[in-house]
């Protein structure tokens, strides 16, 4: 018997990290609530809709109306995976390179001009198609059940990922079986801390059900997301992007050295007014 659909059906009867079941509410909709745990994680507590299914994740996810951009733009798209990569490789050594969530492949494009091996690894036929059409390795799979070998990867990249699961310290787990000692990984997860969705979450695209509600389940911050991939034995190495980058070329390594006074300034300002709406962090799997 199908559930009453009409009724929030709880997903999450206590918090992700810490396992606690004392919550505020942060936001309350009619078809779904979001609380936040006295550790400070902010999560999705009830829905009135069953999870997203991997049939959510077809052609129109990508190219439906309110999606009608995520296609546009390729090159830039590119260009910030590259410097996601590029930030992965100031702690770790190039190698083969699994790209979590992979998309329509801008990750994988940049991995190639950086002459990386790479594999995407999406919940999506449509997308894991378009990748294959593209020229570049992916496979259909879940995060919670990497279709990989232990110890396969030296290199993970998770670009707004994270959130989409319930089950954090799976996925996570997940990870660390398929990376190698020493292997590291690029996460980039939006930021609960961020000031206009502190200030009115009511109105927030991070929690309203027409948004990003529906389809996120967990928001972190950088001391929520290191607590929790410390407990899956990944070390934390980095938050936030790096300024100089030793293996971009030589023209970018300088031109960042020229605006390195203003660019450090505009990351303090950054995170002095909660400026920032997702952060970056590399943590490393213990040698």
């Amino acid at each position: 018997m199908l559930p009453d659909m009409t009724v929030p059906l709880t997903i999450q009867q206590k918090c992700p990290l810490c396992g606690g079941v004392t919550y505020y509410a942060v936001a309350t909709f009619p078809e779904l609530t979001w609380v936040s745990c006295s550790c400070g994680l902010i999560y999705k507590r009830t829905e009135a809709e069953q999870s997203v299914a991997a049939a959510a994740y077809d052609e129109t996810y990508f190219t439906e109306s309110d999606r009608s951009s995520y296609n546009k733009r390729t090159r830039h798209r590119i260009r910030k995976s590259k410097v996601q990569i590029l930030n992965l490789l100031e702690h770790v050594r190039p190698g083969p390179l699994l790209d979590v969530g992979c998309s329509l492949g801008y990750g994988l494009a940049a991995a190639g001009e950086l002459g990386l091996e790479a594999v995407g690894l999406d919940i999506s036929e449509f997308a894991v198609e378009t990748c294959r059409k593209r020229g570049f390795k992916a496979e259909k799979g879940s995060i919670d059940q990497m279709p990989f070998a232990d110890a396969t990867f030296q290199m993970v990249v998770m670009k707004h990922v994270l959130e989409h699961t319930p089950e954090p310290g799976t996925v996570l787990r997940e990870v660390r079986r398929i990376l190698r000692p020493g292997g590291a990984v690029f996460i980039s997860t939006p930021q609960a801390g961020y000031n206009r969705a502190v200030k009115n979450p009511a109105r927030s695209r991070f929690y309203r059900p027409e948004n990003a509600g529906r389809d996120h389940f967990i928001y972190y911050t950088p001391v929520t997301l290191s607590r929790l991939l410390k407990e899956e034995q990944l070390v934390p190495v980095r938050i936030h992007p790096h300024i100089i980058l030793r293996h971009a070329c030589a023209a970018e390594r300088y031109g960042r050295m020229a605006i390195l006074p203003f660019f450090a300034a505009a990351q303090a300002l950054a995170d002095l007014l909660a400026l920032r709406k997702e952060f970056w962090l590399v943590a490393m799997k213990p040698e």
